[in-house]
């Protein structure tokens, strides 16, 4: 496997207008509760520290951009030209300001393609995940969103994602005390409840429930 770079930049002029509200949620200390939570909603309406951009042709990505607007582009590909290969690999993660979302930052990371080789897909899938959580925790952000990457145009089976992105998530979250609090954010209720499946399988427990989704506070040993 190839080896996993992490990229940040320096905040684009345009995010002046959003630092102190970048600022503020950057640092926080304390992770709130609860530390991994699945819900229905819109990704780019999140106000977590960060949000994860599956980046290319996928409609998360395109949803983004929009929201965001045309800085974060430009900010993206300032971020991937300092890459070893001048450009974001399968594996790879790289954060930018969040501009006009919500969230103060997104960390961008390219989806493998499964069909060309699953074997090295999966491993991708997981490196994907391990970076972005990685890059919040040197960044001292404390919650993360992450969409269900993969699964759209990139043809990644979504039973099959959602096993390796909650088993990727946990083993991060059970090593670092200090790491984010985990949101999976989907655009419907068939993809959360396979990922919700996978959890509850790692995890040995029933989740607790509201309206948008479920949550899990007690992750196990660390």
């Amino acid at each position: 496997m190839r080896a996993i770079a992490a990229v940040s930049i320096q905040p684009h002029p345009r995010a002046a207008a959003i630092a102190p509200r970048a600022e503020a949620r950057e640092y926080r200390r304390v992770r709130p509760e609860p530390a991994l939570e699945f819900v229905v909603g819109d990704i780019t309406r999140e106000a977590s520290d960060a949000i994860v951009n599956p980046a290319g042709p996928g409609l998360v990505d395109l949803m983004i951009r929009q929201a965001a607007g045309p800085a974060l582009l430009e900010a993206f590909h300032r971020a991937a030209a300092d890459l070893p290969d001048h450009k974001l690999s399968p594996g790879q993660a790289i954060v930018t300001p969040g501009f006009e979302l919500r969230a103060a930052h997104v960390i961008h990371c390219l989806p493998p393609i499964y069909a060309d080789d699953p074997t090295a897909a999966r491993e991708q899938l997981v490196a994907g995940h391990v970076q972005a959580l990685r890059l919040a925790r040197e960044r001292r952000f404390a919650s993360i969103a992450f969409p269900a990457i993969g699964t759209g145009v990139y043809r990644y089976p979504v039973d099959r994602a959602a096993e390796v992105a909650v088993g990727a998530v946990l083993g991060e979250l059970r090593a670092d005390a200090a790491a984010p609090s985990v949101r999976f954010v989907f655009a419907d209720r068939a993809v959360l409840d396979l990922y919700l499946q996978a959890a509850r399988i790692r995890l040995n427990q029933d989740p607790t429930r509201s309206d948008r989704g479920a949550s899990f506070r007690d992750l196990g040993p660390r």
